[in-house]
């Protein structure tokens, strides 16, 4: 039982607190400012549902042409969905896997497409010709992410064991194999100048290696859960996002210079750089947050989905997104609105024209 004057004391030590300013006050940081909604307008993808009693398919993976007006669009329905922005229709769902199709990217020249999944299966696909793939490549186990090698000349799949296979892009055939930290890797990432790959998965450690030795070169735990995304950006800083709720950029060269963005309440599933100072990410609050790493701080964020964010992708100045929610939402913003987020960015007043040269379609 707690004694009277044991209940007065602490009673007047939590007046004390209420007007008394708290010896630690000088020592704590100034509060994060609190994100607002930015104004970027978006056109709403929904899905396509196959055949009659199946359900609209979940969205994992989208990615977007650096050159041209395609979409790709992967999920659970086991289809790879093209979608020509430009026309805002759907011109082709390619049916060659047969199982969760988890990511897809287009190669840095625009003119093939790559993706995997859970059938085991790394696919070729020419941005010409669509109808019969270039090669159909196979692990023992599913395959959860891949990165295209800037040249395009490799692609480099992790996925549900401990390694990292480095394939031929011209044939699919195994180049290399490394080992992961763990046996569950959800994230794959190649440096802007193809010297760097890097991976990580359920135990939060990031590994990475020289492309041309093929030994380990750096190795980290920033994050107590699994990593869900790495992206380098064109600096050679690496950013990581984790089920742990962090954001950490990593400067490989000097390490007092790593950092790690204000914590969100949510798993973050998603990244993409935007500029080496601006990046994006998503995960399961539904939105997409904007941040500025020098300022280490969030610049805003886009709001519409109603699931969790599941992939992200920007060109030609159109960022799109991917959610659970069964949509896919291409964001649009004016010049004006991307020169509010990215620094040293000049603004154009009254533009209704991104940069890529697409007509913004207010919806």
């Amino acid at each position: 039982m707690i004694q009277r004057r044991q209940f007065l004391g602490a009673a007047s030590a939590a007046a004390l607190s209420l007007t008394a300013p708290s010896v630690f006050a000088s020592k704590l940081k100034p509060a994060t400012p609190i994100a607002t909604a930015l104004g970027w307008d978006s056109i709403e993808i929904q899905t396509v549902r196959h055949g009659e009693g199946h359900r609209k398919p979940v969205a994992t993976g989208v990615s977007l042409q650096s050159e041209g007006n395609l979409l790709a669009i992967v999920g659970d329905d086991h289809f790879v969905s093209l979608y020509d922005i430009a026309a805002e229709q759907f011109i082709d769902h390619l049916k060659r896997h047969t199982d969760w199709v988890r990511a897809a990217r287009f190669s840095p020249d625009s003119e093939s497409l790559y993706t995997c999944g859970n059938d085991r299966k790394l696919i070729r696909w020419e941005t010409k010709d669509l109808a019969i793939p270039t090669f159909t490549a196979r692990r023992k186990e599913a395959i959860i992410n891949l990165a295209v090698f800037n040249d395009a000349s490799k692609v480099a799949t992790v996925g549900f064991n401990e390694d990292l296979i480095i394939h031929s892009a011209e044939n699919g055939r195994e180049i290399a194999k490394l080992k992961c930290v763990c046996n569950d890797n959800h994230a794959v990432a190649i440096s802007a100048d193809d010297s760097l790959v890097a991976a990580a998965g359920r135990c939060g450690t990031i590994r990475i290696w020289d492309t041309s030795t093929l030994k380990s070169v750096h190795e980290y735990k920033p994050h107590r859960r699994r990593v869900r995304s790495l992206e380098f950006d064109t600096s050679g800083r690496l950013i990581s996002a984790s089920d742990d709720q962090t954001i950490h950029v990593h400067n490989l060269t000097d390490k007092d210079q790593s950092i790690s963005l204000p914590r969100h309440a949510s798993k973050l599933f998603a990244t993409n750089v935007i500029t080496p100072s601006v990046i994006a990410t998503g995960g399961s609050d539904n939105k997409i947050h904007i941040w500025n790493t020098e300022r280490q701080s969030e610049v805003g964020f886009l709001e519409g989905h109603t699931g969790t964010v599941s992939s992200i992708d920007m060109a030609q100045d159109i960022l799109v997104s991917a959610s659970f929610d069964t949509t896919v939402r291409i964001w649009k913003p004016t010049t004006d609105e991307l020169a509010a987020v990215i620094p040293h960015r000049p603004s154009v007043n009254g533009t209704r024209r991104a940069s890529g040269g697409l007509d913004i379609q207010r919806r």
